[in-house]
């Protein structure tokens, strides 16, 4: 995936006012790992589906 994507998903986090310790424990994936994949790419297609997941979970 490109860093776009994550970059996409990481500000629905934000806009959703998701806390970033709830991220990295349900991603399992540091906020500052996280950054370095924005600034370099390519993402894990598991960071991004985790991501998703947990946007999901807090829609429902």
């Amino acid at each position: 995936m490109e860093s776009k994507d994550l970059i996409e998903v990481m500000t629905q986090v934000e806009e959703k006012g998701i806390g970033w310790d709830v991220v990295e424990e349900k991603v399992k994936v540091s906020h500052a790992v996280l950054d370095l994949y924005t600034r370099s790419g390519p993402v894990p297609v598991t960071v991004i589906n985790a991501f998703k997941k947990l946007l999901e979970e807090e829609v429902a």
